[in-house]
Parts: structure tokens; C-alpha cells; sequence
């Protein structure tokens, strides 16, 4: 039996409650639409004229108010009882990535203030697990165990906190690549990645603090739309490429699955999202600002 496409209209506010109360999803009201609007998990109804003399109507395009019905559905397929706006907002800025018809910009920026305003924001059990993947991924075979603690409650600080502090964390993870000490000689930084294009301790501190400066800068949404645009065409080149070469990338020397596809969706959508704020960020300068400040000595960290 084939399946009964749905043909999507236009709708109000109330046409978007009866939709969810079509789903069976309760406690659903304007207020709660509202609110999606606000955060860009909606793009803000458009005003129609009903009558030369009547009200103003504000409708929803069709596309959105499909994609109210998706974001409804998915939230029903999760597990948890409660699901916070901002875990649903990544879904919005994927399909603002991949497609030109459903998330127009201004919902794209909204959304982007959404996600810069929990950006880095995780429990501990995350902290410790994403810092133990940081340390691993720099320690050098020979460190010991008080430098691998330190750079990771380091880490998890920093996290916590949304405020490291880069210079001891830099210290103490360019100690961890080099345990021993060389009189006369400086401390070596290990580069994880492909040996061509090996990512340093600093690399990794500047793209850190490049993705403050950033998120920051979402946050109070002083990005222009026109950026904001030129970084997703940017992003949609560079995104086609790396996943056209993607499995060629594991050269020997390579730490394993560094350039492995995450498992499952979300993570995949996360990580698609995660890597346009890097092409934003370094389109609007923000990285080569940084980076510069690193190399001649001025660590901004």
C-alpha cells in the first residue's frame, strides 16, 4: 500500500495547535509556538491582508509548518520526558545547511543564537569523557599520570566554566607532549591529524578560542545575514569535498577513526553544524586574528 503524501498549506497559529493535537501531542499552545519562533526553531508567520477592511492574518508558509509536524514527531521519538528547545536546534540549522526552500535566514539566525547561547555547555560525565579524548589524543606514551590529570581537570574546568585558563591549559598540554625536558631545547607540540596537515596544541587552543570569539559574537547576533550566507555557500564547497575524500583520509600514523563518520544522526548533524561555525569563523577572520596573535607571542590564551 503506498503512503498518502501529505499535502501541505499554509496555516495560522491555531492551524499548528490542532496539528500537534492531531499527533497527540499535549500541551501544546500558542504560547509554546511563540516561543518557538523566538528561538528559531520557527520562522516567524508572514502577515496577509483577509479583507480590505478585516484583520491582519499571520501564516505560517507550508514548509514550516511541516517542518513543526517533523520537529514534533522527533521530539516524540526521543526517549526523555522533557526536551529543552535549544537540543532541537541543530536539526533547523542542518536543514538551513542543505536545503535553500524550508529555513529562510532570519530563522537561521535566531537559531544561531540559540546555539551559541548553549554552546560548551555539558554535565560531567561529558566534561570528563570529552577531556580524556583531548588528552588521550595529545599525551605522549611516556607522560605521566599527575600531567595527563592536570591538562584534563584543566579541560573540565575550562568547560564548566566557559572561561579556561589558556595559559596554564596550553602549558600543561604542551608538557604532556613533551614529558621530558632538554636543556636548551624547547618542548615539543605533537600534531594529531593527517601528518601533512598535522593539528598542534596551538591549533587547537587558537580554534578554542576562535569558537568563543564567535559564539560570542552569535550570541548578541553581530553577525551580518550576508556572512552568514557567504560562510553556508563556503561550507556546502568545503562539506562536499571532505566527505568525497573522507575515506581516503586514514593515512599510517593516523590516530584511528579521527576521520571516521560519527555514528548515528544527531551526532552527524552536530557535526556538520559544528564544522560550518568553523568555516564562519574563519571566513570572518576571526582564526588568522588569533592565530597571528599566537604566533608572533602575543597568546591570547
Amino acid at each position: 500500500m503506498e503512503e498518502t503524501q501529505v499535502e501541505w498549506e499554509p496555516g495560522t497559529i491555531d492551524d499548528l495547535v490542532r496539528d500537534a493535537q492531531a499527533l497527540g501531542v499535549e500541551q501544546v499552545s500558542t504560547r509554546m509556538i511563540t516561543d518557538w519562533v523566538e528561538v528559531g526553531l520557527l520562522a516567524a508567520p508572514e502577515f496577509q491582508k483577509s479583507t480590505q477592511r478585516g484583520r491582519d492574518l499571520s501564516l505560517f508558509p507550508a514548509s514550516q509548518r511541516r517542518l513543526f509536524t517533523e520537529l514534533l514527531e522527533a521530539r516524540k521519538r526521543s526517549p526523555l520526558k522533557r526536551i529543552p528547545h535549544h537540543t532541537m536546534i541543530p536539526v533547523v540549522l542542518f536543514v538551513w545547511l542543505t536545503s535553500d526552500t524550508v529555513v529562510p535566514i532570519g530563522q537561521a539566525r535566531r537559531a544561531l543564537r540559540t546555539y551559541a547561547q548553549t554552546a560548551g555547555k555539558t554535565n560531567s560525565a561529558r566534561r570528563r569523557d570529552n577531556a580524556r579524548r583531548i588528552v588521550d589524543q595529545f599525551a605522549h606514551p611516556s607522560a605521566a599520570y599527575h600531567q595527563r590529570r592536570t591538562a584534563q581537570l584543566l579541560i573540565e574546568q575550562g568547560e564548566k566554566t566557559c572561561d579556561p585558563d589558556w595559559g596554564r591549559l596550553h602549558a600543561a598540554l604542551t608538557a604532556l607532549c613533551s614529558p621530558w625536558r632538554t636543556v636548551g631545547l624547547p618542548l615539543l607540540e605533537r600534531g594529531i591529524g593527517r601528518p601533512d596537515m598535522p593539528l598542534t596544541v596551538t591549533d587547537s587552543i587558537v580554534i578554542m578560542v576562535a569558537a568563543q570569539r564567535l559564539t560570542a559574537r552569535l550570541r548578541a547576533e553581530q553577525v551580518h545575514e550576508e556572512d552568514l550566507l557567504e560562510a553556508r555557500r563556503l561550507h556546502r564547497t568545503d562539506w562536499a569535498q571532505y566527505e568525497a575524500v573522507r575515506s581516503q583520509q586514514q593515512p599510517e600514523g593516523t590516530i584511528p577513526g579521527f576521520f571516521a563518520a560519527p555514528e548515528g544522526m544527531e551526532a552527524g548533524v552536530r557535526e556538520q553544524v559544528q564544522a560550518y561555525t568553523g568555516t564562519l569563523a574563519g571566513m570572518l577572520g576571526i582564526i588568522s586574528e588569533v592565530a597571528t596573535a599566537a604566533r608572533v607571542g602575543r597568546h591570547p590564551f
